[in-house]
């Protein structure tokens, strides 16, 4: 890949091609498929790689979030989002899965959230994943012993798929000190998102 390559787009879509050219600038590479990809390519650290998840080998599309390719952040991208689907490419190790034709806005902050190193599917599928996560998770994990007793009752709510809002409605704080909470809970697992959190507490 060149040595500016900030992002690329695997697609045979012009329509997507021309959707995320408009909503993230004409800094995005294209390639129509993995398949034209040489056998030697390696990303570097910190590259972006949007597939779009209809037209592409599904098997390319895990190896490339195994890392087989190099250590990329990929987003998969999808015309009809569903959260079994979500849940399997994340467990695959991609970085997001949203909706091909997202708005722009929803696509900057999807590339902010990823570039950062957090997980990105959308407010209602993260609430719905956290809830499932959540119940996968130890009730006496280990790590829980680092938390304080607010950070632990923050945990419990996460686990419930509460959004910060209603956190911050049932714990009688502002979502400030939610999100304060939640930066400390993040930091002590060494985590970049609730999902992250959960999945850890999972394992």
């Amino acid at each position: 890949m060149s040595d500016n390559m900030y992002t690329l787009l695997i697609s045979s879509s012009i329509s997507l091609q021309e959707h995320l050219a408009a909503a993230l600038g004409s800094f995005i590479e294209v390639q129509p498929s993995l398949w034209d990809l040489p056998s030697n390519t390696r990303f570097r650290q910190g590259d972006l790689v949007w597939v779009d998840g209809e037209n592409q080998d599904p098997d390319l599309i895990k190896r490339l979030c195994k890392g087989d390719f190099g250590s990329v952040r990929v987003i998969v991208l999808s015309s009809t989002p569903n959260d079994a689907a979500a849940v399997d490419w994340l467990g695959h190790g991609a970085a997001a899965y949203l909706h091909a034709f997202s708005a722009p806005e929803t696509l900057r902050q999807t590339m902010a959230v990823v570039e950062s190193g957090g997980l990105w599917v959308g407010v209602g599928l993260m609430q719905q994943l956290c809830a499932r996560f959540g119940q996968m998770a130890k009730p006496q994990h280990d790590l829980m012993a680092q938390l304080t007793e607010r950070e632990r009752e923050v945990v419990q709510y996460l686990k419930m798929g509460n959004s910060n809002k209603l956190i911050a409605k049932e714990m009688d704080i502002s979502e400030r000190t939610v999100k304060a909470h939640l930066t400390a809970i993040f930091a002590k697992f060494d985590v970049s998102d609730r999902i992250q959190l959960l999945l850890k507490l999972a394992a």
